[in-house]
């Protein structure tokens, strides 16, 4: 055979090789990534429902597509939260002072 089919086949099967692990690695980084956010969903069950079995199962039952999309709505929700600024109260000097003598007896 001719070196240049050769060199030719040897350079496709390489580039073949680089994008099959490429493709291998991209799953698997999605894979525990879908893990460790069902993990954390189940905590967060846990935590704020009080690990109610209805819930848990429901959790246990969600595909991978349904759990990214719950976690862009938390992470959305997050996102709102810390750019809610609370206005300053102004208390009148004889309120504050009698606020503080309450709370400090």
């Amino acid at each position: 055979m001719d070196k240049k089919i050769l060199i030719g086949l040897g350079l496709s099967v390489a580039t073949a090789g680089v994008g099959v692990l490429l493709i291998a690695g991209f799953k698997t980084v999605r894979k525990f990534k879908i893990k460790r956010e069902r993990k954390q969903l189940k905590r967060y069950v846990k935590k704020y429902l009080k690990g109610d079995e209805k819930i848990m199962s429901i959790v246990d039952n969600l595909s991978n597509f349904q759990i990214r999309i719950l976690f862009k709505i938390i992470e959305k929700g997050r996102e709102k939260a810390e750019s809610i600024t609370l206005p300053d109260i102004k208390l009148p000097a004889g309120l504050e002072e009698k606020l503080s003598a309450i709370v400090d007896n």
